[in-house]
């Protein structure tokens, strides 16, 4: 059987084993978050209690997100639909 998904390793430019967190200013606060919710938040996002100002990544992939297409204080997520199978 094939594998499918999650089948490349994800890069990290920061260190994971860090206290990790973003600002959710709904909620007027700061939260821990997994590493991978961390490189693909846009929004403020924090490292040791110190601003973290690096590339933000979709969701579960090495593809960098376009900051000006991703809603502020979100995840980038990575939503693909195929043009040749819409059904898909």
């Amino acid at each position: 059987m094939e594998k499918t998904g999650n089948t490349e390793k994800i890069k990290y430019d920061f260190n994971t084993a860090a206290n990790l967190e973003v600002f959710m200013p709904n909620l007027k606060g700061w939260y821990r978050v997994t590493s991978r919710e961390f490189r693909a938040f846009n929004g403020k996002r924090r490292m040791n209690g110190i601003e973290y100002e690096g590339d933000i990544y979709h969701y579960g992939t090495n593809k960098k997100a376009d900051v000006l297409l991703v809603e502020l204080d979100k995840i980038a997520s990575f939503n693909w639909k195929s043009i040749r199978r819409p059904g898909d």
